[in-house]
């Protein structure tokens, strides 16, 4: 096959994927104009369920998310080896990354008392949080949002239609009503419920994630306090033993 022959069947094939994306969008706007606009309050509410979840599933996934278990086999060799100052520098490695930050709070007071290593933790705790789940609360409200819009518009278009069909003077204009109102109708709750399903399915899997990372901040944190315990009470041994011996020499 020559040259020119592949890049004409290149550019037909192009521009037949072009047409039928253009057909596609073509009829969905038709879709949602014969739905009237009861229709537009469904795009509407979709985009916003868009926006969120596109924002949410980078912040979640990409910046506050980390491979946890790897992390803490890390932080565990730093700490049991006690140095702090490298298990830190650790967690301001992954600066955007909420368990980082939990740890690296009990971190700074590793030479305090087991109490006040948990408080810096529990602050840290509720600081982190509100972050993971700001607006991911939302998409459950809005696809319940866009259900009831679509049943809105339901009711619209029967209204229309009773209307317009009581007012009608002959049969092609009662005809003609009814279509109008069936396609307010229809339209909208097809559009209403296209938005919801998608959105509650996002919703479960966000709040999964979100789930996910908040166990880890709770199971990891305990393991710190536990690591950071046993440090010390290895330390206090150590120079327990070591004032035993120097007693032990100056006899």
């Amino acid at each position: 096959m020559s040259l020119t022959t592949s890049t004409g069947l290149r550019k037909i094939f192009y521009q037949t994927q072009r047409s039928l994306i253009m057909g596609e969008i073509t009829e969905l706007a038709s879709f949602i104009k014969e739905g009237g606009w009861p229709s537009w309050l469904v795009i509407l509410v979709g985009i916003a369920c868009a926006g969120i979840t596109v924002e949410r599933w980078i912040r979640i996934q990409i910046e506050y998310s980390v491979n946890s278990r790897a992390f803490m086999a890390k932080l565990k060799k730093y700490i049991l080896s006690d140095n702090i100052d490298r298990a830190i520098s650790l967690c301001n490695s992954k600066s955007s990354a909420l368990l980082p930050k939990v740890l690296k709070a009990g971190l700074s007071r590793a030479k305090d008392s087991t109490q006040d290593i948990q408080n810096a933790i529990d602050e840290a705790t509720l600081e982190v949080i509100p972050k993971l789940e700001a607006r991911a609360l939302y998409l459950p409200t809005l696809a319940n949002l866009s259900t009831l819009i679509g049943l809105f518009g339901t009711i619209i278009g029967l209204i229309m239609g009773f209307k317009g069909g009581s007012q009608a003077v002959d049969a092609v204009q009662r005809q003609q009503f009814l279509q109008n109102a069936i396609a307010v109708a229809m339209h909208t709750t097809a559009l209403g419920i296209m938005v919801a399903i998608p959105t509650l399915f996002v919703s479960a899997v966000l709040q999964s994630k979100i789930n996910s990372i908040i166990s880890d901040i709770d199971q990891y944190s305990v393991k710190l306090i536990n690591l950071l315990s046993a440090s010390q009470k290895m330390g206090s041994a150590g120079v327990s033993d070591s004032d035993n011996d120097v007693a032990d020499d100056k006899e």
